[in-house]
């Protein structure tokens, strides 16, 4: 009986799912300005997607308080592209050099003016990131998911929690039987970007990033990326 159930899950996956294709992150296929907005302190921020996190990909200067921070780099590209690990919709820049990332804004209400947000980009200044305390948001565009996923070396893609965060903040946990298995419940869960499956307890890791956490990393040789 229990087989015959197993069976039946994997039979109601897409067919697409054992094609398994090279992809890169998920790919966002434009962005949209939407406008200048209000934001508040530390300990309530706009936009909270990166909160717990020291480092994402290649994005390593600084991660506090739900942002990254660059003095030197920060562009409306690499604003986007960072929020693209996490898929997450919105994206904001703030006082010249910060990026924050979340699925929903305007918490705080727009800005009286676009002219708040007036301030040169870090990495490019003939783009506009935001103000003190007013971030420029925009939204990230992304290409239809096609329930494709791409297998990386778990190293190759990493993130950490900041000090004081639980380790499986970045992801959650399931039984599973097998790698296919655990890439089944990934596609069917809109939150998670990607999976790993753990042989030696027969665990599957449903990550929340398409990135890897580190403990993920330290258990499991390969990952599932989705598009």
């Amino acid at each position: 009986m229990q087989r015959s159930v197993h069976l039946t899950a994997l039979l109601s996956v897409p067919l697409a799912l054992l094609f398994l294709v090279a992809m890169s992150q998920p790919s966002v296929l434009h962005h949209g300005y939407i406008g200048c907005f209000v934001d508040g302190d530390n300990s309530n921020r706009d936009l909270k997607g990166l909160t717990g996190l020291k480092t994402i990909g290649p994005f390593t200067d600084k991660i506090e308080f739900a942002y990254f921070f660059n003095g030197y780099t920060v562009t409306i590209e690499s604003c986007s592209s960072l929020c693209a690990l996490g898929r997450f919709r919105y994206f904001g820049l703030q006082a010249q050099g910060f990026c924050f990332c979340g699925n929903s804004y305007g918490l705080h209400g727009a800005a009286s003016s676009d002219s708040e947000c007036n301030e040169d980009c870090t990495g490019n200044s003939s783009q506009k990131c935001g103000g003190q305390s007013r971030n420029s948001i925009y939204e990230n565009i992304y290409a239809p998911e096609t329930g494709l996923f791409k297998r990386v070396a778990s190293t190759k893609s990493m993130l950490t929690t900041a000090p004081g965060q639980p380790e499986n903040s970045t992801y959650w946990s399931q039984e599973a039987t097998g790698v296919f298995e655990c890439a089944a419940a990934c596609h069917r869960s809109p939150d998670c970007l990607a999976c790993a499956f753990v042989q030696s307890s027969r665990m599957c890791r449903l990550m929340r990033f398409a990135a890897v956490p580190s403990e993920v990393a330290s258990e499991a040789q390969w990952v599932w990326m989705k598009p």
